[in-house]
């Protein structure tokens, strides 16, 4: 059986799969009807794949593919983007025949592929986005104590797309309520007459002498049963920190990935680094000449001392996008474009990234991997730590240039933005691979082209319960978090 979250980046492939499927029939078939048979396939097939994986990858870009995480947003607005996606497939095709002249798709035959492959693309992105409301995972709750209940709670106030919160289920009370199904031990009856997909509960139950052979039975009898926090890495794309246990970390993945960590990993880090390094030079020409201008007082880099893999400190390099009096105070947590200290051209380095192309540099000497958590200064990692459980998990590999929590969290100044952060970062550590990577490392493409991560368009957070301690207050100077965390 894949993981949970394993199976929501399946579920994404599949999706991809069928778009540049789709695409590429719908050009087969315009070229039987247009020549009444499949003629000179041999030189159509390039620019055809080409604009399948064009479709695929601006689709994902443009976020198409994670309909669960759109919120209620209507479908005319995911119908223009996919249309959007698709005019970029049909200018690769039309690219690719101009630079190899023999593989160029005629007027005509053009025109009957656009028929045949856009209606079904846009009536497949319709089904995508509309399946929550024809078939959810139907979804039964094992709640029975006041957290169980809170929890259960929460999850239907948080409504994520994709399931429908069926009712609970009670272990040992025979409560009478509009929301209760029955009991647990009754559970094969109830799941027939409900039509139950999968059955959720809390973590600790597997210690419960009286549940866990009633939750074994239904395992082995083909029915899914998870615990609260792998629903939650499915629908959510990250682990809400109150559920995170030590079990839970140490069984972060059951085969050791020694081989892509430390080999493949490292070998893409080389290769793209220098690559980038080459094919971004103007880009960094061009925010140098932004400090130059807008802040010629102070040097063109600055570096600064952050915290790696297994807490091992380096210093890492971006573009100077702050006054040079920034930091008179002490270090203190930048809140995105919006902190005050950077100087005008300094916000649009860092609204589309170049101030960090130099971490490039970071990345060849080995401090840091394209992929993964952000790495931070050793004040507010020792805050942290002190204020948010198995914070230094993060520290277990390499930090990144761009990341999960990165992409899908926005730039944030309190200890409860760091919270969240650390939620995606700790889903990360699990789900780690090259397919994830990637995916990753397009969403920063997306991130890059909107101008950074909005605040309205993060994914669906879950709500910390009342019992968490994290809390919303600023991160400042090492001596404000310190008295912060005593307090």
């Amino acid at each position: 059986m894949l993981l949970p979250g394993t199976s929501h980046w399946m579920s994404i492939a599949r999706r991809a799969g069928r778009d540049g499927l789709t695409f590429a029939l719908g050009f087969l078939l315009a070229n039987y009807v247009r020549f009444h048979e499949f003629w000179r396939l041999e030189h159509y097939i390039a620019p055809i794949s080409v604009g399948a994986v064009a479709l695929m990858m601006s689709s994902y870009i443009m976020g198409l593919y994670s309909v669960e995480s759109r919120g209620r947003s209507r479908f005319f607005a995911h119908g223009l983007l996919t249309t959007l996606a698709f005019t970029i497939a049909f200018l690769a095709v039309i690219v690719v025949g101009y630079v190899d002249f023999g593989t160029r798709v005629g007027r005509g035959f053009m025109f009957l592929g656009l028929c045949a492959a856009y209606p079904t693309v846009i009536f497949h992105h319709w089904l995508m986005f509309n399946k929550h409301r024809f078939a959810p995972e139907r979804v039964a709750f094992v709640a029975e104590t006041p957290n169980e209940l809170e929890e259960y709670e929460t999850l239907k106030e948080l409504k994520p797309r994709g399931i429908e919160i069926v009712g609970r289920l009670t272990v040992k009370d025979n409560e009478r309520a509009d929301d209760v199904l029955g009991r647990l031990k009754h559970a094969p009856i109830i799941i027939q007459r409900h039509k139950i997909d999968r059955i959720v509960f809390a973590d600790w139950r597997l210690t419960d002498p009286y549940a866990r052979p009633f939750l074994r039975q239904l395992r082995y009898s083909g029915v899914t049963c998870v615990p609260f926090i792998s629903l939650c890495e499915h629908y959510l794309q990250y682990v809400p920190l109150h559920l995170v246990t030590n079990e839970w970390l140490m069984h972060l993945e059951s085969a050791p990935r020694d081989f892509y960590f430390s080999k493949l990993k490292r070998a893409f880090d080389i290769l793209t680094s220098l690559g980038l390094l080459v094919a971004l030079s103007p880009f960094l020409l061009a925010g140098i000449l932004l400090v130059k201008f807008f802040s010629p007082e102070g040097p063109l880099f600055f570096t600064q001392e952050r915290v790696g893999r297994f807490g091992k400190k380096f210093k890492i390099f971006k573009l100077r996008s702050m006054r040079t009096d920034a930091e008179k105070n002490g270090p203190q947590w930048s809140s995105g474009t919006k902190d005050p200290r950077v100087f005008p051209g300094g916000k649009l380095l860092r609204q589309y990234r170049i101030d960090e192309i130099p971490q490039l540099f970071n990345i060849l000497r080995g401090d840091m991997s394209f992929v993964g958590p952000r790495p931070e200064q050793p004040a507010f990692v020792d805050a942290l730590k002190q204020e948010l459980s198995f914070y230094e998990e993060r520290h277990m590999i390499l930090p990144g240039l761009t990341g999960w929590a990165q992409v899908s969290y926005p730039y944030g100044s309190t200890t409860d933005d760091a919270r969240c952060k650390l939620e995606y970062d700790l889903y990360y550590l699990k789900h780690a691979g090259v397919v994830f990577d990637l995916l990753i490392l397009l969403d920063t493409v997306r991130v890059v082209l909107i101008g950074g991560m909005k605040k309205e368009a993060q994914r669906p957070r879950y709500l910390a319960t009342p019992t968490s301690k994290t809390s919303s207050i600023p991160i400042m100077s090492p001596a404000v978090a310190q008295k912060d965390v005593a307090a």
